[in-house]
């Protein structure tokens, strides 16, 4: 069955059951191999991607519960300047742990937008 997915920005038809995880769907069909497998019960958040701005773990979320909505991935978030900031640090600092890297990358992408400087000492 055709699934239609958003994913960073682009619609993909898929060929997958609506109960096929969002992560095997992502890393087997699609190819984006950033998002990782861990602990498969929705724990260690290796899997996490975001859907509609909402960080959520992607190992037990059925493509058919996505509906229109959008998924970015890591290497979504990679491709904006924010991202590549962020991913930029992690490497400057020789940050190893793949597995672990889409479960902090992608919510410290929101810190980024907000007040620098001035801005930020004033609240």
């Amino acid at each position: 069955m055709a699934v239609i997915i958003n994913v960073n920005g682009s619609g993909h038809s898929v060929d997958a059951h609506g109960d096929t995880p969002l992560l095997w769907v992502l890393r087997d069909v699609l190819g984006m191999t950033g998002t990782k497998f861990g602990c498969g019960i929705a724990q260690c958040g290796a899997c996490t991607v975001h859907i509609d701005g909402k960080a959520v773990r992607s190992c037990l979320l059925p493509i058919g519960a996505i509906g229109n909505r959008a998924v970015t991935t890591i290497e979504g978030v990679a491709a904006t300047p924010t991202g590549a900031k962020v991913q930029k640090a992690w490497l400057d600092l020789e940050f190893r742990h793949r597995r672990c890297h889409g479960r902090q990358h992608l919510p410290l992408r929101h810190l980024c937008p907000h007040p620098r400087g001035d801005q930020a000492r004033r609240r």
